[in-house]
């Protein structure tokens, strides 16, 4: 089948009143640039006979672009049409190389490579991250000393100004609600007072 012209190309222009000096424009700026597009087709999309297609809807949008305004030369209109045609090509390389995958989970799963098991780890402390920003800082810093440094209790309540008993209730209290976001079930010990 052999290729559109650039008569053949602008057919979208219509017959508007601007389209009568914007038609015989385009038309050249179509002629001059149409083996450059068929390039960058084959090139960036790996189908020149996309180049058609994807230069008529710039051709649309040039002669949208240039209806509202006076009269130009084929050097701008030619401009003009590359840097749409150009910016569709763009689209579709980007709509392009998003992936699609067809099948159930446990097809893809089959099908991928091997992967790192840190990944939930990771997924892990980012949730963990997300509900201590939701725990109060004063209570953050007592459970951090507690459990993280393994501070004795007293220390701990010496550090956050608060009474024993009373930091230690809001620890617990918030490990729990902690553990309950999370799933598990409470642990067979509590943590014991010193």
């Amino acid at each position: 089948m052999a290729s559109p012209s650039p008569s053949d190309l602008c057919w979208v222009i219509g017959f508007t009143p601007h389209g009568r000096w914007i038609a015989p424009v385009v038309r050249a700026a179509v002629g001059l640039e149409l083996q450059e597009a068929r390039q960058i087709a084959a090139t960036h999309l790996g189908d020149e006979a996309l180049a058609s297609e994807i230069m008529e809807l710039a051709i649309q949008q040039t002669a949208e672009y240039l209806a509202e305004l006076s009269p130009v030369g084929i050097e701008e209109a030619r401009a003009i049409l590359a840097r749409a045609y150009r910016n569709e090509v763009r689209r579709r390389r980007r709509a392009g190389n998003k992936f699609s995958f067809r099948g159930t989970a446990t097809e893809v799963e089959l099908l991928s490579p091997f992967t790192d098991l840190s990944f939930t780890a990771v997924e892990a402390e980012l949730d963990l991250d997300k509900m201590l920003r939701e725990t109060p800082a004063d209570l953050r810093a007592a459970m951090l000393l507690r459990y993280g440094a393994r501070r004795r209790w007293s220390e701990v309540a010496q550090e956050v100004a608060k009474p024993k008993e009373a930091i230690r209730k809001r620890c617990e209290r918030e490990m729990e609600r902690i553990r309950k976001r999370l799933g598990f079930e409470k642990g067979p010990h509590r943590d014991r007072p010193h």
